[in-house]
């Protein structure tokens, strides 16, 4: 065989070792940050979540409301304890955390859709609370009026008749307005207080309920 043939072939087989040896580098990397990255926590970082009342704050009772179970009448209330914070918009969000965990009791039923979280919330000078809910209030709604008026008033009365500073609520959902939740109750508008679809008879005057008409 000519000799520049065989210098060329030695070449040849250095160039594919160093190459090869480069390949398995490569892939021992590539194997090496998989398994890394497989071993190494999902969410490592969760940042700290800012108590909403503090250890000094005295508790008070508010009145929660749910849909019945038994279907008496659209909505009751359920006495349950948050804590007087200092901050307004804490009280309100410790609100909101009591309808989103749910009634304590069996008389009752949810009316805040299966994974429904609050955005945000903030309070207008003039008494209006605007809060922001996550799309899944919307897509995870049943639908029908009653169900839909249970969802909105129970938030509204939660959060006016407890908190006599919020005069009325203003519902976002995903950051924008939205003409309904669900077809039916209009949600362009702030709402105000209504006691007529409950039992549950006005703040300050508990020997006075307003009627609910006979379905």
């Amino acid at each position: 065989m000519p000799r520049h043939i065989k210098i060329g072939l030695i070449v040849l087989a250095i160039g594919f070792a160093v190459s090869l040896g480069f390949f398995v580098d490569v892939v021992g990397r590539v194997r090496s940050m998989v398994q890394t990255d497989r071993e190494s926590p999902a969410n490592p970082f969760t940042p700290p979540v800012e108590p909403l009342y503090k250890p000094s704050d005295p508790p008070m009772t508010a009145k929660i409301f749910f849909p019945t179970a038994d279907g008496s009448v659209p909505l009751g209330a359920e006495d349950q304890t948050v804590f007087k914070s200092t901050e307004l918009v804490n009280r309100a969000r410790q609100i909101l955390q009591k309808l989103q965990d749910g009634p304590a009791s069996r008389t009752f039923m949810p009316s805040l859709p299966k994974d429904t979280k609050v955005d945000d919330l903030f309070i207008s000078g003039k008494g209006i609370l605007f809060i922001d809910f996550t799309n899944t209030i919307a897509t995870n709604h049943p639908g029908g009026i009653l169900n839909e008026q249970a969802t909105i008033y129970s938030i509204v009365n939660s959060l006016t008749y407890n908190l006599p500073e919020i005069q009325e609520v203003k519902i976002l959902i995903g950051g924008t307005e939205k003409e309904t939740l669900a077809g039916h109750v209009l949600l362009l508008l702030p709402l105000q207080m209504d006691l007529s679809i409950t039992n549950v008879p006005p703040p300050g005057n508990p020997a006075v309920a307003q009627a609910v008409p006979e379905r």
